[in-house]
C-alpha cells in the first residue's frame, strides 16, 4: 500500500537526484568554460591577431601585425538588400572603407592629359577586396597604378567583398548600373567562393551558408519557431555542447550533418552538384554579362582565380596552409579541371581567363593561406590584368567614355 510517507520519501529522492545531477553538471560545465577561456587566451597570445603574420610571403612584417589588428577590427558586415551583406565604414593606415562599403583604391592620380581616361568596376570575393594586403596593394590598387604607367587615365572601383559568389557580383553590377552608373570596363575575379559554396551545400549557384538565410526567414513564420531557436542558441552557447559537437567532428559526426544538403535540394533542386554546376551557373552568369555589355556599352574581363592547390612546389609554410583545407582540395581540383576544359561561346562578348596556374611553377612564397596570395602576388594578377585592359580598349572602349559610350569595332573575341 502506497503511503503518503512512501510518496514522500520518493519525492524527496527524486528532487535529490535532480539536485546532485545539477551540481555535477554546473561543475562540468564551469570546469570546462575555465579551460576553454584559457585555451583561448592561451591561442590569442601564440597567434596574435591573426596567424597569417607568420606568412612567408611577407618579406617586409614590420607592418604586418598592425595591418591584422585593423583587419580584425574591419571585419564586422552590415545587412544590405540584394547582396545580404557588406562592409562597415572603417577607417585605418593600411585598411580604408567608405560608409558604401567599398574600399579605398589608391593609384589613381590624374595621368597626362592625353592620356585615355577609363572606368573600370572590378567585382569578386575577399581576394579581390584584398585580404592580407594593405590598401595600396591591393589588386585594384595595383591595376591602377599599372595603368596610369601606361598612359590611361584609371578610374577603379573595388567592389569586392569577402564571401560574395558569382551571382551576388552580378546583382551588385545590376545595382550600380540600375542608378545610371556606367562603367567602360567590368572585370570580375572569381572561383574559389563559387566552389566551395558548392562543396558546402552540395549544389552549386547558391551563396555560402545560405541555410543560415533559411533558418532566419523561417523564424518569421512562427513564434514556436523562434522560442525553439532561442533554446537552440542558448544551448550552443554551454561549453559542454561545444566540447562534445567538437568531439563528434573529430570522429566523423558533425553536429548539423545533412543540412547544407537539405537547403540546396530545396533551393536549387533543379541546379547540377559538383563541378559541373559551378561551372554551368559561373558560363551562365558570363552570358547576361555579355547581354548587360552589350546593352549598356562596356567590356567584360572575367577571371578564374588561382588556390594553393595548383602551386606544385610549396614553402613550408605553405604546406601547412594547404594540409588545412585537404578536406576539400579533391573538389576543387574536380571543379578546376572542369571550369578549364570549359569555354564561354563564341560570340560571347566577354573575355575569359583561367588564372588558376599561374603560380603553379613559382618556388617563392605566394600564398597567406589556402586562397588569398600576398601582395607579390597580386602584383603578378594585376599587371596580368593590366595587359588584358589595354587590349580591350584598342578592341574599342572609347576615349573619355565616362558616360559608357562605345566606338563600334570588332568584338576582341577570347583573351
Amino acid at each position: 500500500m502506497v503511503t503518503l510517507a512512501k510518496i514522500g520519501r520518493w519525492l524527496r529522492d527524486t528532487w535529490l537526484l535532480i539536485g546532485i545531477a545539477a551540481g555535477l553538471f554546473g561543475l562540468l560545465e564551469g570546469g570546462l568554460s575555465l579551460a576553454l577561456r584559457v585555451k583561448h587566451r592561451f591561442s590569442q597570445a601564440e597567434l596574435r591577431p591573426d596567424w597569417r603574420v607568420d606568412a612567408d610571403a611577407y618579406p617586409d612584417r614590420s607592418w604586418v601585425t598592425k595591418y591584422y589588428d585593423e583587419f580584425r577590427a574591419s571585419d564586422a558586415v552590415r545587412w544590405r538588400p540584394y547582396v545580404y551583406w557588406r562592409r562597415g565604414a572603417f577607417r585605418g593606415a593600411y585598411i580604408n572603407v567608405d560608409a558604401t562599403g567599398i574600399r579605398r583604391t589608391s593609384g589613381t592620380a590624374p595621368a597626362p592629359a592625353s592620356g585615355r581616361s577609363i572606368r573600370i568596376f572590378m567585382f569578386g570575393g575577399s581576394a579581390l577586396w584584398g585580404t592580407g594586403a594593405r590598401d595600396d596593394f591591393t589588386i585594384p590598387s595595383i591595376l591602377a597604378r599599372e595603368l596610369e604607367n601606361r598612359g590611361l587615365r584609371p578610374e577603379v572601383t573595388n567592389f569586392g567583398e569577402s564571401g560574395y559568389v558569382g551571382t551576388q557580383e552580378v546583382i551588385a553590377l545590376l545595382l550600380r548600373l540600375q542608378k545610371g552608373d556606367r562603367p567602360d570596363l567590368v572585370i570580375f575575379y572569381d572561383g574559389v567562393n563559387d566552389t566551395y559554396s558548392a562543396y558546402q551545400q552540395h549544389v552549386a549557384g547558391l551563396p555560402q551558408n545560405e541555410f543560415n538565410r533559411v533558418t532566419e526567414f523561417n523564424l518569421s513564420s512562427a513564434s514556436g519557431r523562434l522560442r525553439a531557436m532561442v533554446l537552440r542558441d542558448a544551448a550552443g552557447s554551454l561549453s559542454t555542447v561545444q566540447v562534445l559537437g567538437a568531439l563528434l567532428g573529430k570522429a566523423g559526426m558533425p553536429a548539423r550533418a545533412g543540412a547544407e544538403r537539405l537547403v540546396g535540394d530545396a533551393l536549387a533542386p533543379d541546379n547540377p552538384p559538383g563541378g559541373s554546376g559551378v561551372a554551368a551557373t559561373y558560363f551562365g552568369n558570363m552570358e547576361l554579362l555579355s547581354a548587360l555589355g552589350e546593352h549598356y556599352h562596356f567590356k567584360c574581363l572575367l577571371y578564374w582565380q588561382p588556390t594553393i592547390f595548383q602551386k606544385t612546389t610549396l614553402t613550408r609554410y605553405e604546406e601547412m596552409e594547404r594540409r588545412k583545407a585537404q578536406a576539400f582540395e579533391g573538389f576543387f581540383r574536380e571543379t578546376y579541371a572542369i571550369v578549364g576544359q570549359r569555354r564561354p561561346a563564341a560570340e560571347s562578348d566577354a573575355a575569359f581567363r583561367d588564372l588558376s596556374q599561374l603560380f603553379s611553377d613559382v618556388r617563392q612564397p605566394i600564398f597567406v593561406d589556402w586562397v588569398h596570395v600576398g601582395e607579390s602576388g597580386n602584383a603578378t594578377i594585376a599587371r596580368t590584368m593590366a595587359t588584358d585592359v589595354l587590349g580591350a580598349v584598342g578592341a574599342g572602349l572609347a576615349p573619355g567614355s565616362q558616360k559608357g559610350k562605345q566606338v563600334p569595332t570588332e568584338k576582341s573575341g577570347d583573351l
